[in-house]
């Protein structure tokens, strides 16, 4: 489990049927299911950074 430097807690509703495939995924890839999200968010960032210039963390 990666230490994080400076946590901010999410709060987020998501459907059901992301939360299963979350769930799925993370059980096979043996991570969490915040690891996963923080992978996609983290993807996320940097492909829609090429649009906008984005100076927040790692991005």
């Amino acid at each position: 489990m990666k230490m994080l430097e400076h946590p901010v807690t999410l709060f987020a509703t998501i459907e059901e049927s992301q939360h299963e495939a979350l769930r799925y995924i993370a059980y096979k890839e043996k991570k969490s299911i915040a690891e996963i999200v923080r992978e996609a968010l983290e993807d996320y960032i940097k492909n829609v950074s090429k649009k906008y210039p984005i100076h927040a963390g790692k991005a």
